[in-house]
Protein backbone atom coordinates (compact mmCIF):
# COMPACT_ATOMS: atom_id res chain seq x y z
CA UNK A 1 0.00 0.00 0.00
CA UNK A 2 2.65 2.36 1.05
CA UNK A 3 4.81 1.62 -2.51
CA UNK A 4 1.70 2.24 -4.17
CA UNK A 5 0.76 5.34 -2.61
CA UNK A 6 4.30 6.56 -3.41
CA UNK A 7 4.55 5.82 -6.89
CA UNK A 8 1.41 7.39 -7.59
CA UNK A 9 1.75 10.69 -5.31
CA UNK A 10 5.53 10.68 -7.11
CA UNK A 11 3.29 10.67 -10.57
CA UNK A 12 1.02 13.43 -9.60
CA UNK A 13 4.18 15.37 -8.07
CA UNK A 14 5.98 15.23 -11.60
CA UNK A 15 3.17 16.29 -13.17
CA UNK A 16 2.24 19.42 -10.67
CA UNK A 17 5.90 20.39 -10.89
CA UNK A 18 5.82 20.31 -14.66
CA UNK A 19 2.82 22.26 -15.35
CA UNK A 20 3.70 24.94 -12.78
CA UNK A 21 0.98 23.97 -10.32
CA UNK A 22 2.80 22.64 -7.23
CA UNK A 23 2.81 24.77 -4.11
CA UNK A 24 4.35 28.57 -4.82
CA UNK A 25 4.53 31.03 -7.18
CA UNK A 26 5.96 30.56 -10.63
CA UNK A 27 9.51 31.62 -11.54
CA UNK A 28 10.84 32.68 -15.29
CA UNK A 29 11.69 29.47 -17.21
CA UNK A 30 14.94 31.28 -17.71
CA UNK A 31 15.70 31.54 -14.26
CA UNK A 32 14.56 28.35 -12.99
CA UNK A 33 17.20 26.41 -15.66
CA UNK A 34 19.70 28.38 -13.94
CA UNK A 35 18.70 26.52 -10.14
CA UNK A 36 19.50 22.86 -9.10
CA UNK A 37 16.46 20.99 -8.18
CA UNK A 38 15.57 20.56 -4.72
CA UNK A 39 13.58 18.16 -2.66
CA UNK A 40 11.77 18.46 0.81
CA UNK A 41 11.30 15.51 2.94
CA UNK A 42 9.26 15.72 5.12
CA UNK A 43 9.63 14.22 9.29
CA UNK A 44 7.74 11.48 11.27
CA UNK A 45 4.18 11.36 10.75
CA UNK A 46 3.84 14.26 8.57
CA UNK A 47 3.25 14.87 4.49
CA UNK A 48 4.39 16.95 1.91
CA UNK A 49 2.05 19.72 2.68
CA UNK A 50 3.92 20.26 5.63
CA UNK A 51 6.72 22.53 3.55
CA UNK A 52 3.70 24.70 2.03
CA UNK A 53 5.88 27.97 3.15
CA UNK A 54 9.26 26.88 1.85
CA UNK A 55 7.88 25.17 -1.60
CA UNK A 56 6.46 28.73 -2.18
CA UNK A 57 9.97 30.76 -1.16
CA UNK A 58 12.03 28.40 -2.65
CA UNK A 59 10.11 28.57 -6.13
CA UNK A 60 9.95 32.16 -5.88
CA UNK A 61 13.54 32.20 -6.15
CA UNK A 62 13.61 29.94 -9.13
CA UNK A 63 14.22 26.52 -7.73
CA UNK A 64 12.31 23.57 -9.18
CA UNK A 65 11.09 22.28 -5.93
CA UNK A 66 9.71 18.42 -5.73
CA UNK A 67 8.25 17.91 -1.98
CA UNK A 68 8.01 14.25 -1.52
CA UNK A 69 5.47 12.24 0.16
CA UNK A 70 7.54 9.55 2.20
CA UNK A 71 5.79 5.49 2.29
CA UNK A 72 5.79 5.42 5.90
CA UNK A 73 7.80 6.00 9.18
CA UNK A 74 10.92 2.81 8.20
CA UNK A 75 13.89 5.08 7.38
CA UNK A 76 15.14 2.20 5.32
CA UNK A 77 12.49 1.95 3.01
CA UNK A 78 12.07 5.32 3.22
CA UNK A 79 15.89 5.98 1.98
CA UNK A 80 15.18 3.77 -1.40
CA UNK A 81 12.10 6.04 -2.15
CA UNK A 82 14.31 8.99 -1.67
CA UNK A 83 17.07 7.60 -4.18
CA UNK A 84 14.10 6.67 -6.55
CA UNK A 85 12.97 10.32 -6.41
CA UNK A 86 16.39 11.66 -6.53
CA UNK A 87 17.18 9.81 -10.26
CA UNK A 88 14.57 10.83 -11.28
CA UNK A 89 14.75 14.48 -10.56
CA UNK A 90 18.58 14.06 -11.74
CA UNK A 91 18.07 12.85 -15.20
CA UNK A 92 14.88 15.34 -16.05
CA UNK A 93 17.11 18.37 -15.08
CA UNK A 94 20.35 16.86 -16.11
CA UNK A 95 21.79 18.15 -12.58
CA UNK A 96 22.55 17.64 -9.02
CA UNK A 97 19.91 17.65 -6.66
CA UNK A 98 19.95 19.63 -3.56
CA UNK A 99 18.08 17.51 -0.23
CA UNK A 100 16.25 19.30 2.32
CA UNK A 101 15.19 17.30 4.99
CA UNK A 102 13.30 18.10 8.55
CA UNK A 103 13.76 15.89 11.61
CA UNK A 104 13.30 11.97 10.73
CA UNK A 105 13.93 12.74 7.00
CA UNK A 106 17.06 14.03 7.73
CA UNK A 107 17.94 10.46 8.81
CA UNK A 108 16.33 9.02 6.00
CA UNK A 109 18.12 11.07 3.29
CA UNK A 110 20.87 10.68 5.27
CA UNK A 111 21.21 6.79 4.97
CA UNK A 112 20.29 7.54 1.40
CA UNK A 113 23.59 9.39 0.83
CA UNK A 114 25.87 6.75 3.04
CA UNK A 115 24.35 3.65 1.62
CA UNK A 116 22.68 3.81 -1.62
CA UNK A 117 25.14 5.49 -3.52
CA UNK A 118 23.52 8.79 -3.27
CA UNK A 119 26.74 11.98 -2.54
CA UNK A 120 27.28 11.62 -6.49
CA UNK A 121 23.63 12.98 -6.96
CA UNK A 122 23.49 15.40 -4.46
CA UNK A 123 25.31 19.00 -4.02
CA UNK A 124 23.92 19.96 -0.52
CA UNK A 125 22.37 18.27 2.05
CA UNK A 126 20.17 20.12 4.51
CA UNK A 127 18.71 18.68 7.67
CA UNK A 128 15.90 20.59 9.80
CA UNK A 129 15.88 19.34 13.49
CA UNK A 130 16.85 16.23 12.98
CA UNK A 131 18.03 14.06 15.79
CA UNK A 132 21.03 12.89 14.04
CA UNK A 133 22.80 10.97 17.12
CA UNK A 134 19.18 10.18 18.40
CA UNK A 135 16.23 11.14 20.46
CA UNK A 136 15.38 9.78 24.18
CA UNK A 137 11.50 10.07 23.47
CA UNK A 138 11.35 7.87 20.25
CA UNK A 139 12.83 5.27 22.71
CA UNK A 140 9.24 4.81 23.58
CA UNK A 141 8.01 4.34 19.91
CA UNK A 142 8.17 0.60 18.21
CA UNK A 143 11.08 0.54 15.84
CA UNK A 144 9.05 1.06 12.53
CA UNK A 145 7.34 3.34 14.17
CA UNK A 146 9.62 6.16 14.94
CA UNK A 147 11.65 3.52 17.50
CA UNK A 148 14.40 4.20 14.34
CA UNK A 149 15.25 7.42 16.07
CA UNK A 150 15.79 6.17 19.81
CA UNK A 151 19.51 7.22 20.57
CA UNK A 152 20.16 3.22 21.14
CA UNK A 153 18.52 1.91 18.02
CA UNK A 154 20.36 -0.33 15.80
CA UNK A 155 19.62 2.37 12.22
CA UNK A 156 21.47 5.04 14.06
CA UNK A 157 24.61 2.88 15.26
CA UNK A 158 24.96 1.89 11.47
CA UNK A 159 23.89 5.32 10.64
CA UNK A 160 27.04 7.10 12.73
CA UNK A 161 29.61 4.41 12.21
CA UNK A 162 32.60 5.99 10.31
CA UNK A 163 32.36 9.22 8.43
CA UNK A 164 28.80 11.22 9.09
CA UNK A 165 29.59 13.44 5.46
CA UNK A 166 31.20 11.28 3.06
CA UNK A 167 31.93 12.40 -0.70
CA UNK A 168 31.68 16.38 -2.06
CA UNK A 169 28.41 16.73 -0.26
CA UNK A 170 28.01 20.18 1.23
CA UNK A 171 26.36 19.19 4.84
CA UNK A 172 24.17 21.88 6.88
CA UNK A 173 22.22 21.05 9.54
CA UNK A 174 19.50 23.54 10.91
CA UNK A 175 18.13 23.29 13.84
CA UNK A 176 15.68 25.33 16.64
CA UNK A 177 16.99 26.65 20.02
CA UNK A 178 13.92 24.65 20.92
CA UNK A 179 14.76 21.29 19.78
CA UNK A 180 17.06 19.27 21.91
CA UNK A 181 20.89 20.63 21.19
CA UNK A 182 23.28 17.64 21.27
CA UNK A 183 20.80 15.31 19.82
CA UNK A 184 19.92 17.44 16.41
CA UNK A 185 23.12 19.41 15.62
CA UNK A 186 26.01 16.66 15.76
CA UNK A 187 27.72 15.58 12.35
CA UNK A 188 31.56 14.88 11.94
CA UNK A 189 33.87 15.14 9.10
CA UNK A 190 32.91 18.59 8.25
CA UNK A 191 29.45 20.74 8.47
CA UNK A 192 27.61 24.27 8.31
CA UNK A 193 25.75 24.24 11.78
CA UNK A 194 23.08 27.00 12.19
CA UNK A 195 20.77 27.67 15.44
CA UNK A 196 17.53 30.15 14.96
CA UNK A 197 15.55 30.97 17.85
CA UNK A 198 11.85 29.70 18.94
CA UNK A 199 10.72 28.04 16.38
CA UNK A 200 8.51 25.14 17.42
CA UNK A 201 9.49 21.99 15.54
CA UNK A 202 6.42 21.28 13.79
CA UNK A 203 6.64 24.55 12.45
CA UNK A 204 10.50 24.71 11.12
CA UNK A 205 9.52 23.13 7.98
CA UNK A 206 7.03 26.30 6.74
CA UNK A 207 8.77 28.77 9.25
CA UNK A 208 10.00 31.82 6.89
CA UNK A 209 13.55 31.60 8.92
CA UNK A 210 14.37 28.30 8.41
CA UNK A 211 13.29 29.28 4.74
CA UNK A 212 15.36 31.68 4.34
CA UNK A 213 18.56 29.68 6.06
CA UNK A 214 17.97 27.33 3.46
CA UNK A 215 17.52 29.19 0.68
CA UNK A 216 20.86 30.54 1.78
CA UNK A 217 22.73 27.37 2.18
CA UNK A 218 21.48 25.55 -1.16
CA UNK A 219 23.00 29.39 -2.96
CA UNK A 220 26.11 28.34 -1.19
CA UNK A 221 26.73 30.15 2.07
CA UNK A 222 26.75 28.75 5.17
CA UNK A 223 24.19 30.61 7.30
CA UNK A 224 26.16 29.94 10.61
CA UNK A 225 29.27 28.53 11.07
CA UNK A 226 30.98 25.33 9.50
CA UNK A 227 33.19 23.48 12.31
CA UNK A 228 35.12 20.11 11.80
CA UNK A 229 34.33 17.59 14.41
CA UNK A 230 36.51 14.63 15.27
CA UNK A 231 34.63 11.62 15.07
CA UNK A 232 32.92 9.54 18.82
CA UNK A 233 35.04 7.03 19.85
CA UNK A 234 33.85 3.70 22.19
CA UNK A 235 33.30 5.63 25.34
CA UNK A 236 30.79 8.46 23.19
CA UNK A 237 32.86 11.53 23.23
CA UNK A 238 34.89 13.31 20.72
CA UNK A 239 38.27 10.94 19.70
CA UNK A 240 41.21 13.76 20.98
CA UNK A 241 38.82 15.18 23.83
CA UNK A 242 38.54 13.51 27.47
Amino acid sequence: MFLTRWRTGRLLLAVMVATGVLTGGSASGAVAAQRNPVILVHGWMSNSWSFHGMVEVLRGAGYPVYAMDLPGQDNLVNAHAVASLVDEVAERHGSKVHLVGHSMGGLSTRHYLKFLGGVGQVGHYVSMGSPQYGSREACLLPDLLGGQMCFSSRFLAELNTGDDTPGSVRYTTIRSTLDVPAEANRLDGGACFHDIPDVRHADEPSSPKFSAAVLMTIGGICPGRFVVLPPLGDNGNRRGTR
